[in-house]
């Protein structure tokens, strides 16, 4: 956490400061408690974020960082961008702390890869990780200010949707290390196509860091992971492998279900590896990795063992899950949920997936409120009166945050 004084910040930020003000953490949340923090203003197309500069104070915090004065009577340091200021504080702050930090990006399993290599680094020394999904242009600073004295490893998701995007928050990160897991087609709408997407995961690598590359990705750097890298798996059982590092190897057992998350294992293990841990160490920290909610995990109650992975949606996530549901023995449902961020191919990516769904041995196969060619439900009690019928069935949720499969899962499970 990042403690100092207006005075202090004032230097950081360039501007001037009328008071001199301890303060313990940074917050932009006027919801959350705020008490001795300070509050900096963001601001976005349909807020400022000084309007509610008044409710921070109401709220404990004890400065502001602003774009104008605000009706308040605690010190105001005004800057230009709001956002700026909060990437510059954030980056004197891991200055300050000094961890090694690997960065992370990818198209699907950056979550996993990071959960990953914080548990293997955990076992090593404290470590930082992002927490949930914090990985955009606001999250990255705000995991960096939650950096303690202790921390001698900070494990950064990054996130982009556009290009220039990584690129800049690499800048900020200054990684050690990074990695991109994969280039698939997720989010691809957004980037504009496939080659914008491959360009802006790359951003992440520089001169400066151990550049860790997936051998699909045509990629170069330090180490490579997957088939015909330096780091890779065999004799594959499950999710049950031998993992080679150069030329040592040991078995493993993860506790996560998909095969492609022994690639997410490997992307870990090369981060692992660059940064001194022996491969025992890394054993022990991926199977020790759980499954998080709304990431292929499984809910059990009395009638349906369901897997959950409402969390995000894109055409290889979906076929990788349906891969995972298809392992599965007894009746087996698909619910598929719309892949959002696709652009003008979506109906051909939804399609395409629809198509892979009907080729697995799935006995019943449903989408909510979207199109795969398949038995489709708009409506959420037709959806579950179908599904009350599939008794002790495997059920599968699997969609993009906008399809709030969630909902559903919670209203079958009461």
């Amino acid at each position: 956490m990042l403690k100092t004084t207006t005075r202090t910040l004032a230097k950081i930020l360039k501007t001037d400061y009328a008071t001199d003000v301890a303060f313990s953490g940074v917050c932009t949340d006027t919801r959350k408690p705020m008490q001795g923090t300070l509050f900096v203003a963001l601001s976005g197309e349909n807020f400022d974020g000084a309007d509610f500069a008044d409710k921070a104070v109401a709220m404990g915090a004890v400065a502001v960082v602003s774009t104008r004065k605000t009706q308040t009577d605690i010190p105001t340091l005004i800057v230009k961008n709001t956002e700026v200021a909060l990437q510059q504080i954030a980056r004197w702050h891991l200055n300050n702390r000094q961890p090694k930090v690997v960065a992370i990006t990818g198209s699907n399993g950056k979550t996993t890869t990071k959960n990953m290599l914080a548990n293997v680094l955990n076992l090593v020394a404290p470590t930082l990780k992002t927490q949930g999904n914090l990985n955009n242009h606001l999250g990255v600073p705000m995991s960096l200010l939650a950096l303690e004295s202790q921390h001698r490893y900070a494990v950064i998701e990054i996130g982009a949707n556009h290009l220039g995007e990584i690129a800049k928050l690499r800048e900020i990160v200054c990684p050690a290390v990074a990695v991109v897991v994969n280039t698939l087609d997720a989010h691809i709408g957004e980037f504009g196509g496939f080659d914008n997407l491959v360009k802006a995961k790359g951003e992440i690598y520089s001169p400066d860091s151990q550049n860790i590359v997936n051998t699909t990705t045509g990629f170069k750097g330090d180490i490579s992971f997957g088939n015909g890298g330096n780091i890779f798996a065999d004799n594959i059982v499950n999710t049950h492998f031998d993992l080679h590092i150069f030329d040592e190897k040991i078995a493993v057992t993860l506790q996560l279900l998909g095969r492609h998350n022994i690639d997410n294992a490997l992307a870990a293990s090369a981060c692992a590896y660059a940064l001194g841990v022996n491969i025992e160490t890394i054993k022990q920290g991926l199977e020790s990795t759980k499954a998080e909610k709304g990431r292929l995990n499984i809910v059990q109650n009395a009638t349906f063992t369901i897997i959950d992975d409402t969390y995000n949606a894109s055409p290889s996530s979906s076929k990788y899950a349906l891969e995972v549901l298809n392992g599965f023995v007894g009746e087996k449902v698909a619910v598929l949920g719309q892949m959002a961020e696709l652009g003008n191919e979506s109906d051909a990516y939804h399609q395409q997936v629809g198509d892979f769904a009907k080729s697995l041995n799935i006995n019943h196969l449903y989408s909510y409120q979207s199109d795969y060619g398949v038995q489709n439900f708009d409506n959420a009690d037709e959806l579950l009166a179908m599904l009350k019928r599939h008794a002790n069935a495997t059920i599968l949720f699997k969609g993009s945050r906008v399809a709030k499969l969630e909902q559903i899962i919670a209203r079958l499970c009461v």
